[in-house]
């Protein structure tokens, strides 16, 4: 007799006491510590297989093409911070070290980026930055750029982006301003991991804080990063496939089914891929 809520390999599992290390992620105890059988890494594989038939991850040459852009774009954001600094009355020292900082959130920082799909980023910029300006000169910068094809700056949307394509890479970018400059020697990403770092700042920052903090959460929580890169792949994959992955049309965007994956594995921690999509459904 099987156990009640286990397919038959897992069963053997259990009765084989083929158990994981006792671990807790996330705010409940796991469901199993059951750890895969063979007959399961063979279904992965061939899941995973189909897989890149059907929904093929980026190649490494496309990946070095995207970060070479945002290299490019890093370069303009920098150079730009800096005049504005000088323009406001800053020494060319003071500015330079005044910086802002490009971030990557989404599907591209959580490593599960598809040939065509965009760039999600965030610009976090120092108190003298404003968001006019951010919409105003450094969009009309983008626009005089020869590698960028398009900008559309959407400064009165709920989170206030700039959509733009840049080599033929598709980024978004968002804007947050710190309240404050940060200390000198403190690392800014791990500064935006802290609550402390959203206290008085303006709500439009604050809602483009969160795309960055929750994927980099996501990645802090989940037992194993390349199950869950491959279990999410899959669950995007069928998502698109029955037009139901959008959450401008009112389904789920890629960050929520993302979170949904994540607690799937906190709760199955040593499960392979294919056990993990039967867990999900």
């Amino acid at each position: 007799q099987i156990a009640e809520g286990f397919t038959e390999d897992e069963d053997c599992n259990v009765k084989s006491g083929k158990l994981g290390k006792a671990c807790r992620y996330g705010i409940t105890d796991p469901i199993s510590l059951q750890e895969p059988s063979e007959s399961e890494a063979t279904v992965t594989q061939k899941m995973m297989e189909e897989l890149e038939r059907e929904f093929p991850r980026e190649t490494p040459e496309g990946m070095a093409h995207r970060e070479a852009v945002l290299q490019e774009l890093e370069r303009v954001v920098t150079a730009w911070t800096v005049e504005v600094g000088i323009d406001s009355g800053m020494s060319e020292s003071e500015a330079t070290r005044s910086t802002s900082k490009l971030l990557t959130l989404g599907s591209y920082k959580l490593g599960v980026a598809h040939p065509g799909s965009d760039i999600d980023t965030l610009c976090v910029g120092p108190p003298h930055i404003t968001r006019e300006a951010f919409f105003t000169s450094f969009a009309e910068r983008l626009k005089q750029m020869d590698s960028v094809s398009e900008c559309v700056p959407i400064p009165d949307a709920f989170t206030p982006i700039i959509r733009t394509k840049m080599s033929g890479v598709s980024i978004d970018v968002l804007f947050a301003r710190l309240v404050k400059p940060l200390d000198d020697g403190v690392n800014l990403e791990d500064a935006l991991k802290e609550d402390e770092i959203l206290r008085n700042m303006d709500d439009k920052s604050v809602r483009c804080m969160n795309g960055y903090r929750v994927a980099d959460q996501i990645l802090q929580l989940v037992p194993n990063h390349d199950t869950f890169r491959d279990t999410l792949r899959f669950i995007k994959c069928w998502a698109r496939r029955r037009g139901i992955y959008s959450n401008v049309l009112g389904f789920f965007g890629g960050i929520t089914w993302a979170l949904l994956v994540a607690r799937v594995c906190q709760l199955y921690p040593y499960f392979a891929p294919s056990q993990l999509v039967n867990r999900f459904f």
